[in-house]
């Protein structure tokens, strides 16, 4: 399953969560320290990913696998994070922030899954017309800690 979203939201974030997601995206745990260098913040049942540009613009494009992703040349991408999620209610949401307004709602089976983000042109963000962009891949694996695979230095 893939979708292209182009959106906005506030805040330089966006959420993947499950529909009855019991994390609390407003919790000081949530955007940490390392959460924020990560770019990517971590409560039950809900991601918080972080985008560049100032103009809470969002171009991404969002794919759920049958298996792990087979991605392993990263030069193309700028940073590159992973973190689990586990779905209870068989419905995948992204949402805006803050106004939580669904951009897409999926059904899928319940269970844990892990998601990468690759964040793209980052050092354009801060441009005129900023170009920054966002590929997201889901699968299901067991639950793991975040890890960055590839870290932005800009």
């Amino acid at each position: 399953m893939k979708f292209e979203l182009k959106f906005t939201t506030d805040y330089g974030q966006f959420y993947i969560n499950d529909k009855n997601a019991t994390g609390n995206t407003g919790s000081e745990n949530f955007w940490a320290d390392q959460a924020f260098a990560d770019k990517l913040a971590v409560e039950d049942g809900v991601l918080g990913v972080a985008i560049a540009n100032d103009e809470g613009k969002v171009e991404c494009e969002f794919e759920i696998l049958d298996s792990k992703s087979l991605i392993n040349d990263f030069s193309g991408f700028d940073h590159i994070v992973e973190a689990s999620i586990k779905i209870h209610s068989k419905i995948l949401q992204i949402l805006d922030c803050p106004h939580s307004e669904i951009e897409i709602e999926t059904e899928i089976e319940n269970g844990e899954y892990r998601v990468r983000v690759y964040s793209i042109n980052l050092d354009s963000a801060y441009d005129e017309i900023p170009n920054d962009s966002y590929k997201i891949e889901m699968w299901k694996e067991a639950y793991s800690e975040r890890i960055v695979l590839k870290r932005h230095l800009g």
